[in-house]
């Protein structure tokens, strides 16, 4: 009998050093018994935006303890609201039933998936998790009353808000996403303004004057409302040439007038769509005063001057921080100090409308919270365009002959038209919807923007799958985009070398403020030290690589592309190392939306002003028509946000 009982408490030590050594090990088998996981520290990688997402998850026997997020290298900004809260709700709530961010898809799913490998690890039940819902529930009814609300947490929107603010007004904004930011954020920071005094330093190319020439041969009758303006700009035009003509000229008549005509476009139907004149006017001349209203807050701009891709003219700044960080850091610093109330995670629903004014907007928070906001004097809407609805694009389409739902987008997946349909529900005209302006060069996996190494248009060469050229690089973005969807899957190359990359360095960020090894580790781009090396990387015959960059080369020396009539170049392309990065077209900008007058205030279907609505930035139309210029989206939200602002809180 003692015998006996001598067994049973040896088997039981030995279970109890077995489970003990089970829920310390870093093994894969499943939990015992009663626990729900094998105790220990598990880690895991899956792939986000650019590259793999490394997490680490901390497991009792009974629940998740922590997980922190190890390494990565996704845009630090837009990644930051998942980061922040994923690791925090998975532990709160002992969940992985979460939703992913908005304009964070990517490196949402990317977190969630390492987690559920490291919850495999630990031997824990993956579908109960999943099934387990977040404990956030809808709270008591928010009600509050200002002076003006805007929706949307953009740059425009936030532009609106500082500059409501500024004039005397209770401010709220709300921002459907966890973090403000928008498509602004994931903008490359390209704005577009004449600047005299940093425009001094560029030089006036013969190809240049060419094109500057070629203006005097414009007939006015040609242009409609903006024959006035041809008509001054000719005479400074003339004037120049009389003078210096070794600096470049520019004018807001010639953005102006290029902003016109790169808008000017067909549709399928054969109905043709133009800019208004007197909002590209406010557009052109308050472009450069609105740079020096936000280095009034705080941000800094270089003095280089570049040409952005699709922008026709060597007039495109850019911010000292990457991408669209600095608008949004700045302009958010600058509403928050003049006491602007902002709620994210509420996303717009309804406009309210009493006696025929639009008085406030009703509001959800992401747990389903009702949210009544009701303004004094005004209500701006900025909630971006529809390019991440891909149903509402196929809808309204007139200049596409394909507009494929699996089309992926440069967007935020918040750009999904929510303004637009308030705005429908309360009588406001649409005007240019079915324009949708694709981006050439976009991430072929992700469609972002980011992603890769390429320096000003005019020093870009685009080759395609067998290392030949097939487009003027210096061509508008709907022609571009429309050359490359006609090459082998959509997909073409940017080459360039050492000096038209910006010289990168090893352990360095492109602009975006990607990582340059991870860009060529993950063959976001590729680098070689001679163009046949990399010509074999892409597949392609190095023979033909290299003549059509030599080829290319000589253009630069003569001038002149007779291929396709490139008429502005930069540096040739001949210092190793060599990288080439792959692109393909997206959604880019939708160009059509409300309709809105000078002082930004919605115009309803039978062209009055809608009393208390105004709206700012991609969710209005008639001011690029039917194709953007590059570097025009950002002064235009900072412009007309800075109106719709103003104009709400007076009362215009």
């Amino acid at each position: 009998m003692k015998k006996h009982r001598l067994k049973v408490i040896i088997c039981l030590m030995l279970s109890m050093v077995m489970l003990l050594m089970a829920g310390c090990s870093g093994g894969n088998t499943p939990a015992s018994g009663n626990a729900l996981y094998k105790a220990g520290t598990y880690t895991a990688a899956a792939a986000g935006n650019f590259g793999d997402i490394t997490v680490s998850v901390s497991f009792s026997e009974t629940e998740i303890l922590e997980v922190k997020i190890v390494s990565h290298n996704e845009t630090e900004d837009i990644a930051k609201p998942v980061f922040s809260k994923f690791p925090e709700e998975i532990v709160k709530g002992q969940t992985l039933a979460l939703d992913t961010i908005s304009g964070a898809t990517n490196t949402s799913k990317g977190v969630l998936k390492a987690v559920e490998d490291c919850v495999i690890q630990a031997g824990g039940d993956i579908e109960a998790l999943k099934a387990k819902k977040s404990l956030n529930t809808a709270g008591e009814p928010i009600n509050k009353t200002v002076d003006v609300v805007v929706i949307g947490g953009g740059g425009a929107g936030l532009a609106a808000a500082t500059s409501a603010a500024e004039n005397g007004a209770s401010v709220i904004l709300i921002e459907k996403a966890a973090a403000l930011g928008g498509n602004t954020l994931r903008a490359g920071g390209a704005y577009n303004a004449v600047d005299p005094e940093r425009q001094k330093s560029v030089e006036m190319t013969q190809p240049l004057m060419e094109d500057l020439k070629s203006i005097l041969d414009l007939k006015e009758s040609d242009l409609g409302d903006m024959a006035p303006t041809l008509t001054v700009l000719k005479g400074q035009i003339n004037e120049y040439l009389k003078g210096d003509t070794s600096v470049l000229f520019d004018s807001p008549e010639l953005h102006m007038i290029q902003t016109y005509l790169g808008g000017k476009r067909e549709g399928l139907d054969g109905s043709v769509i133009t800019g208004k004149a007197s909002l590209i006017e406010i557009l052109a001349k308050n472009s450069l005063k609105a740079i020096e209203w936000l280095e009034g807050y705080g941000l800094k701009f270089t003095d280089n001057i570049s040409t952005v891709l699709g922008a026709l003219w060597p007039r495109t700044h850019g911010p000292t921080e990457p991408i669209g960080t600095g608008y949004i850091r700045v302009l958010k610093e600058a509403s928050t100090k003049l006491n602007v109330e902002i709620m994210t995670e509420t996303k717009g629903m309804e406009l309210i409308v009493e006696s025929g004014r639009v008085t406030g907007v009703k509001a959800e928070k992401h747990d389903g919270t009702p949210v009544t906001l009701m303004a004094n004097k005004g209500v701006v809407i900025a909630t971006g365009g529809f390019g991440a609805n891909p149903e509402m694009r196929a809808e309204y389409n007139v200049y596409w002959p394909d507009m494929p739902l699996s089309m992926p987008t440069t967007n935020s997946s918040d750009s999904t038209g929510d303004g637009i349909i308030m705005g429908k529900a309360v009588d406001a005209n649409l005007v240019g919807m079915g324009f949708i302006q694709l981006m050439p060069s976009s991430h072929p996996e992700s469609g972002a923007l980011s992603g890769g190494l390429w320096g000003s248009a005019e020093s870009q060469v685009f080759v395609n799958s067998v290392g030949k050229r097939f487009v003027n690089e210096y061509s508008g973005r709907d022609v571009l985009a429309s050359a490359a969807l006609n090459q082998k899957e959509g997909l073409f190359y940017i080459i360039c070398d050492q000096v038209t990359a910006g010289n990168p360095q090893p352990g360095g960020k492109n602009g975006w403020g990607d990582s340059i090894d991870n860009l060529i580790e993950t063959k976001s781009v590729y680098k070689a030290d001679t163009l046949e090396e990399l010509a074999l990387q892409l597949g392609m015959a190095p023979a033909v690589l290299v003549e059509e960059i030599s080829k290319y080369n000589s253009y630069i020396d003569k001038g002149n592309d007779p291929d396709f009539g490139k008429k502005n170049f930069g540096p040739k392309i001949e210092v190793g190392p060599f990288y080439a990065t792959p692109r393909s077209p997206s959604v880019h900008h939708t160009m059509g939306g409300l309709e809105i007058d000078e002082s930004a205030r919605v115009l309803s279907t039978d062209g009055k002003v809608i009393s208390g609505l105004y709206a700012a930035g991609e969710v209005t139309g008639g001011i690029h028509a039917g194709n953007r210029l590059g570097g025009n989206a950002l002064a235009d939200i900072i412009v007309f946000g800075r109106i719709a602002g103003e104009s709400a809180a007076l009362g215009k």
